[in-house]
């Protein structure tokens, strides 16, 4: 990633929604691939960690026109941790932070909750305070943002558009591949289920959400999508192996 900054994208549809590969070179016979998804009808598999013991996924659950619930999901499902652990729950009034990853991605302080309907699981940072940046670490290079927390980050770019954006303003690019295909996925699906009444894809048929997202190398021979299976398939067997080379040439088995 660090070599090769740009990765080319490649799309599908399928049968649970919409599937993605981002790929660079690895060895000159092969590529680092991240695949990913987009499910009908709100969930999201992010590419983070290895293809096959890593499960990371997130619910985007609309509570209103303009409100939505996130859930998030990590579990690692061969029994090893990675030292990546848990990031602590920190209500209002409290000093503890987690220094995992870094000085700026601590965890969220959560504020108390309230009874009104939206007065649950609310974080004290918000485009009233800024998200508490910090012009000073900026300044001094100990973040680019200035944000603490990489979830803090992301909302100061979505919720920065206003609730509602206008699409029409956008310029949609060779990367945002996904973003598109995705898009046209959800319209069809409303528009056969208002005009025909036909079923969304994987209404019934959850079999078809048994994957799992991450990294991998491939042989640039392979097709990235056949390649993968064996290790996307959530009911593969525990003990099959991958036979996979990392990008310094040693051979590494990955347990699926």
């Amino acid at each position: 990633m660090f070599s090769e900054r740009s990765a080319r994208f490649v799309v599908k549809d399928t049968d649970f929604g919409a599937a993605y590969g981002a790929y660079r070179p690895a060895e000159a016979d092969s590529y680092y691939w991240r695949i990913a998804y987009v499910m009908f009808p709100f969930y999201a598999m992010q590419p983070q960690g290895e293809l096959g013991p890593e499960v990371k996924m997130n619910a985007y659950v609309p509570v209103d026109d303009e409100h939505t619930l996130q859930w998030e999901i990590m579990v690692r499902t061969d029994g090893q941790d990675r030292g990546r652990g848990r990031l602590p729950i920190i209500r209002a009034g409290t000093e503890q932070l987690s220094e995992q990853g870094g000085q700026f991605s601590r965890g969220a302080r959560y504020l108390p909750q309230t009874t009104d309907w939206l007065g649950r699981f609310n974080i004290e940072q918000t485009m009233a305070n800024d998200f508490l940046v910090d012009r000073e670490a900026q300044r001094t290079g100990k973040s680019f943002t200035g944000i603490p927390g990489i979830r803090q980050q992301d909302m100061a770019v979505t919720e920065s558009m206003g609730p509602i954006y206008d699409r029409t303003h956008e310029h949609l690019g060779t990367t945002d591949a996904m973003i598109i295909r995705a898009r046209r996925r959800w319209i069809k699906a409303a528009e056969a289920l208002r005009n025909k009444g036909e079923i969304p894809p994987g209404v019934d048929d959850p079999a078809v959400y048994r994957q799992r997202s991450g990294e991998t190398i491939l042989p640039r021979t392979a097709d990235w999508w056949d390649g993968s299976e064996h290790l996307r398939k959530l009911g593969a067997p525990s003990r099959a192996a991958s036979s996979l080379r990392t990008p310094g040439g040693a051979a590494s088995s990955l347990r699926v």
